[in-house]
């Protein structure tokens, strides 16, 4: 990825990159990420979809930035954010199932997200 990307842009390949995982099942996704959520493969199995071994390389370099975000608290509510997004069920209801604050929570995420993209901007 050239240049700083935005935070936008990177939930954005986080999402794209849980809907890859997530619609080709592939047995070596982030099997710590979705054994949180255990039907969350379900969930998305109706869409049966292929995509290319270029579609699959962007989506493996997309779910390792999670491992830039320090805290594991922080790490798990935007990996939950994004599982959502990615077709998942509502993420007020993981909100509210965990306890947490929806809007407390996505405004974290947000500087998680830029924090995330300070480091991959910083890496090139």
């Amino acid at each position: 990825m050239s240049g700083c990307p935005e935070s936008k842009e990177i939930m954005s390949r986080l999402v794209e990159a849980m809907t890859v995982v997530a619609c080709t099942a592939k047995g070596d996704g982030p099997k710590s990420i979705l054994s949180a959520w255990p039907d969350f493969r379900r969930k998305v199995a109706h869409r049966k979809r292929t995509f290319g071994p270029r579609q699959i390389s962007r989506a493996e370099e997309a779910l390792t930035w999670f491992a830039l975000v320090d805290d594991p608290d922080s790490r798990r509510a935007l990996q939950f954010e994004v599982m959502c997004k990615a077709g998942g069920g509502p993420f007020s209801r993981t909100c509210e199932k965990y306890g947490w604050k929806r809007s407390t929570v996505t405004s974290r995420n947000r500087v998680v997200l830029k924090q995330i993209a300070r480091k991959l901007g910083d890496a090139t």
